[in-house]
């Protein structure tokens, strides 16, 4: 199948209101042509309701959203080069597949051979010209997605909109669809706008992740940058994979900066243009925490005491989690083969420690 035409989307200062509502506030963001970009955040956080602006589904309330650098206000969301995927399939249970794909030509009055050659193009790319004359009571959930998709793509968009398309599949299929969506998008190469609320659907998916928070976007950029350098404290734990702590700075050296806790445990943080005196947020990778036993108060810098909270196996490795006498919470990923050496039990008294060197600052 061709497609044609520039994808790139951008918006500009976009804002939505429901009544005194404001459910986006303010966005500026470009897409570029041919990128798979992924919308993170959790439920009412604005995603889907930008999703919903470009396709025309939605008008903003003020703000601007243009395609391949045309202005899209006023047109309908059939003149918009999009195509929209929803959460439900929603195939008519009385058409075949074909006929599904096809179901938007038809509504075209384009006659009837040339209908079945596009669908039968089309579901060549989702891989579903074998089941093309099924009805889809006789299709597996994860094949009625390939309809639905196949039915997305049969209008050649500039721009495929999905709106949460793994969210209805058990996760084996959800895997499998993770990997069809990826291979289609660089196949056919054309924009991809995905919501999700999932975050390793996110990082294996994007080109470009855009974490979201009550209407407006925490951080945009690549799947490597969101995890590894997040900006803020929200996109660290939102993210995953990283233990967050705030402090006061008490003392600065030449190389490195001494921050204590609100319980006033004791950290070490790499020196970068820091102020004796101001508050800091800083966060430190789960797989870069180590765990051993303890019996008394840790007597050292960036090593924190508690108890074995929960145990998770993950198979290569193990998630324990560690609660201080505080309550606080730290994670740490650890290596199967290290974790069995000395497998530690719920309840029992444990240190966490890490290097100066694997702490990472946030902006809030």
């Amino acid at each position: 199948m061709s497609t044609s035409g520039n994808g790139q989307v951008e918006l500009k200062s976009l804002v939505k209101s429901f009544g005194e509502t404001q459910a986006v506030n303010d966005v500026s963001l470009t897409i570029p042509d041919g990128a798979y970009c992924c919308m993170i955040g959790p439920s009412g956080c604005g995603k889907t309701t930008i999703l919903r602006m470009i396709a025309g589904h939605e008008e903003p309330t003020s703000g601007e959203v243009l395609i391949g650098g045309e202005q899209t206000f006023g047109l309908e969301p059939v003149q918009r080069g999009t195509s929209m995927m929803f959460q439900s399939y929603a195939l008519f249970p009385h058409l075949t597949v074909a006929e599904n794909v096809a179901f938007s030509l038809r509504v075209k009055g384009i006659e009837k051979d040339e209908r079945r050659n596009s669908a039968m193009e089309v579901l060549e790319t989702v891989k579903m010209t074998h089941l093309a004359d099924r009805l889809p009571a006789q299709l597996s959930g994860g094949q009625q997605q390939r309809v639905a998709l196949a039915r997305s793509l049969i209008t050649n968009p500039k721009v495929l909109l999905l709106d949460e398309p793994l969210s209805a599949l058990d996760e084996y299929l959800r895997l499998q669809m993770r990997e069809e969506l990826r291979r289609l998008q660089k196949e056919i190469g054309i924009t991809f706008i995905h919501v999700t609320h999932t975050q390793p659907e996110a990082l294996a998916l994007a080109d470009m992740i855009v974490v979201m928070d009550q209407g407006v976007i925490d951080q945009a950029g690549t799947a490597q940058e969101i995890y590894t350098t997040p900006e803020t404290s929200y996109v660290a734990e939102f993210m995953g994979g990283w233990n967050v702590f705030k402090g006061d700075i008490n003392k600065i050296s030449e190389k490195d900066a001494e921050v204590t806790g609100s319980d006033g445990c004791k950290y070490k943080i790499l020196s970068n243009n820091l102020q004796e005196g101001s508050n800091v947020s800083f966060s430190v990778r789960r797989d870069k925490v180590s765990i051993s036993r303890n019996d008394g108060k840790p007597d050292a810098i960036n090593h924190q005491s508690g108890i074995v909270h929960s145990i998770e196996y993950q198979g290569t490795w193990v998630k324990v989690t560690m609660a201080k006498e505080n309550g606080e919470l730290i994670v740490a990923n650890s290596d199967e083969k290290d974790y069995f050496k000395d497998p530690v039990d719920m309840g029992d008294k444990i240190l966490a420690s890490w290097e100066a060197k694997d702490l990472h600052l946030l902006k809030k």
